[in-house]
């Protein structure tokens, strides 16, 4: 048989019953998962993808060394080479040309073949050998047939009284090299034939210039000019160069040092910030925007943007999961809460949004720092709570930094602001006390702002935006969080402790009425209010809402007051004339009109959570009891249904609602009891505690043995400090 949901729990599910039958085909959980996939995906596409660069790409072309760069920021969606302007590769090729050493080559022979030259020419000039002289060319030949005999004979003469020393200064000395030394670059390689290349210096050679040189100082005035010219266009075709330069080998040393030249200066890998909104082109930048946009050009980036894509969406999936595994392990009433877990998501969603649409604006300023994540956190922190705002603030920042490119900086200012912002109204209780954060806020970006500038060496004239812009932020988060605070708290379902605050006052309508018809009522209630507050304030739980809800938990006492004994005075018990059920009837029916009472007065849902709660389960216990007595007596039912007689619940399920249950009972059964010394109440909170526990009260409730412990102490002192002892004093006695 299924279990019959308590009277409570049917107002409650009145008003979400409409909202959760109406989703066709979606159970509360999947609905969940459906909303959560679909933010994932959502923020994925905010995710750098395809929008790096201008459609046209013409401005990114024609992009120059300090230049602004006001446009999105461009991230690389593939990897590419950082390709060297054309100006300074054909800069390299022309020193290249011009420096690379020829490459030589020896000739072994050529010694021996020019002296058997210089012998066959003076055989020539002295007539008489006809062998020799077929080792001379007809040029030569016909030069030697036009020439006088005495001039061919002081020839014949010169040359054979020098023939060795010429041969030794152009072979042994200074090697004769075949092209003019004019063209010689500093360096000649000789080519040995290892195909090992030995450098040597060119003043190692001789060329024409120094044999011309060489046989003009020889030859002295001896010929006329114009013999003299026609005697050095003889030798230095008989004199075979040594070594001679090899276009081959030397365009082949060319062509291998031009390709050797580089094209590229390094990789940019996939993902990479090429330039970011706001900050100007250096040399480096410059050229990885330029090469980006010609790579990009040229290849088919489809199946890239799919991979990036895919990457986005799993990096959101990475961060978001950070959040869901938080709500779901450390904080269950909100994963349970669809309302809570989508409007906390909803919160976390508008900063990525907005840092999306700073890449996209075009502004003087760096807009990127003034998201309001602070405002946000804060947010987080008053409507949740601030370990939640914690979590919340880092996953913020995170989505903030990928959206933007992985975008530290960003990131991090508003992972510190954020913070700031959430501890500085962490236990908030008054809406003035938001605009205290404005400082805190501020000081935190500023801090991450300038730590950031010192490492990455900016000037002031960079950091002195992002400053202004923090500031602007740190001015209206607080304005902003108060104007949807104002809004959240009238059109929606959402008690902050703002709102809670407000019913914190004695001066509220069912308070009044209260202190006038049930007045011991209201002084109970004072007092479970100081107990309550003051074990929640031990245990770290929510004071402020623990006093509230006992403030008003007991309302539903105020239209049959004369009902509860604490009310009794000076007249006679009304249950002395009614059946136990019909007592505990009535007893149990102040839960009931409690709640009626409370949605009346409007009063918060946070706070109605205590008048249920407070008793629970339990048992009426006094007058199930006297059942009990009268069945055996035979005076009243012979059966006694347990379910008679007890509330209606739910059990308590917030660490508030079980001290209240806690506080309510410890302060009637030890002004019951009378008990005066700390033994006494502590073995009372003991029974207390025992008894609920075996009753399965606190199945639902998070409270923690070693809260329970603390919350034991608390009452123990706050109890014996209201049932202190007061001196006898004694009356002046009167004079005669």
């Amino acid at each position: 048989m299924a279990k019959q949901k308590t009277l409570f729990e049917q107002l409650k599910s009145s008003e979400q019953q409409d909202s959760e039958s109406e989703i066709s085909g979606f159970s509360s959980k999947s609905l969940r998962i459906f909303g959560l996939i679909s933010i994932v995906i959502l923020i994925g596409f905010m995710f750098p993808n395809q929008r790096a660069i201008n459609e046209n790409g013409e401005d990114v072309r024609q992009v120059n060394t300090g230049v602004l760069w006001m446009n999105e920021s461009i991230k690389a969606e593939f990897p590419f080479s950082i390709l060297r302007p054309e100006s300074e590769i054909e800069a390299d090729k022309k020193v290249i040309l011009s420096s690379t050493p020829y490459v030589s080559t020896e000739y072994a022979m050529a010694k021996a073949e020019a002296d058997k030259n210089l012998v066959a020419l003076i055989d020539a000039c002295d007539g008489n050998s006809v062998n020799t002289q077929s080792e001379l060319s007809d040029k030569i030949k016909t030069v030697l047939e036009a020439m006088p005999m005495q001039a061919k004979s002081t020839i014949s003469q010169l040359l054979s009284k020098n023939k060795n020393e010429i041969l030794n200064e152009f072979y042994e000395k200074k090697p004769l090299i075949s092209i003019n030394g004019s063209y010689l670059t500093d360096t000649v390689y000789i080519r040995t034939g290892t195909r090992v290349d030995i450098p040597m210096s060119k003043s190692f050679f001789s060329d024409s210039i120094q044999l011309d040189k060489y046989i003009g100082n020889l030859f002295g005035d001896r010929l006329q000019m114009q013999l003299m010219e026609k005697v050095e266009s003889m030798l230095f075709e008989l004199m075979i160069p040594r070594y001679v330069i090899s276009k081959e080998l030397s365009q082949e040393l060319k062509q291998g040092r031009l390709t050797s030249i580089p094209t590229t200066l390094g990789i940019v890998r996939a993902g990479e910030i090429l330039i970011r909104k706001g900050e100007r082109f250096d040399r480096l930048s410059a050229l990885k925007v330029q090469s980006y946009v010609n790579n990009r050009t040229n290849t088919d980036t489809n199946s890239y943007s799919w991979l990036i894509l895919i990457g986005s969406i799993g990096h959101a999936f990475l961060i978001l999961s950070m959040m869901v595994l938080y709500v779901y392990f450390i904080r269950p009433a909100i994963y349970a809460n669809q309302q809570q877990l989508f409007g906390l998501f909803g919160i976390i969603l508008v900063a990525p949004v907005l840092a999306w649409i700073t890449v996209y604006v075009n502004s003087l300023y760096p807009m990127e720092y003034g998201v309001i994540v602070p405002a946000l956190s804060m947010l987080i922190a008053i409507v949740f709570d601030s370990r939640t705002a914690f979590y919340s603030t880092v996953v913020m920042a995170l989505l903030i930094a990928g959206v933007r490119g992985s975008d530290y900086s960003v990131g991090l200012a508003m992972m510190i602001g954020g913070m700031v912002a959430a501890y500085s109204v962490r236990d908030i209780q008054s809406r003035t006390q938001i605009f205290a954060s404005i400082a805190y806020v501020f000081l935190g970006i500023s801090l991450s702002i300038l730590s950031v500038g010192a490492e990455r060496s900016l000037g002031w004239n960079e950091m002195l935006p992002q400053l202004i812009v923090a500031g602007i932020n740190a001015v209206f988060s607080p304005i902003f969080t108060f104007a949807v605070l104002y809004v959240l708290e009238r059109v929606f379902p959402v008690t902050t402790d703002l709102k809670l605050d407000e019913y914190d006052s004695l001066e509220h309508p069912l308070l009044i009425e209260m202190n006038e018809k049930a007045p011991g009522t209201f002084q109970h209630t004072m007092t479970i209010a100081r107990l309550a507050e003051s074990a929640a304030l031990s245990i770290h739980a929510n004071a402020l809402l623990a006093k509230v809800g006992a403030l008003y938990h007991d309302i539903g006492k105020i239209p049959k007051s004369e009902y509860f004994v604490e009310n009794q005075i000076n007249i006679d018990n009304k249950h002395d004339h009614l059946s136990p059920k019909k007592s505990a009837s009535i007893i149990k029916e102040h839960v009931i009109d409690g709640i009626e009472l409370a949605r009346e007065y409007k009063l918060p849902q946070r706070i109605i959570d205590f008048i249920p709660m407070h008793h629970g389960t339990m048992l009426v216990k006094h007058f199930y009891a006297k059942a009990l007595e009268k069945s055996q007596t035979g005076e009243g039912p012979t059966i006694v249904n347990e379910d008679d007689y007890r509330y209606i619940g739910p059990k308590p399920n917030t660490r508030e609602t079980g001290i209240l249950m806690l506080a309510d009972a410890a302060e009637a059964i030890v002004r019951l009891q009378q008990a005066e010394s700390k033994e006494d109440i502590e073995t009372i909170l003991d029974g207390l505690v025992n008894e609920r526990m075996l009753d399965g009260q606190f199945d639902e409730c998070p409270l923690t043995m070693a809260e329970i412990n603390e919350i034991k102490e608390s009452f123990v002192k706050n109890l014996l400090g209201m049932r202190h002892h007061r001196v006898s004093y004694k009356e002046i006695p009167e004079q005669s």
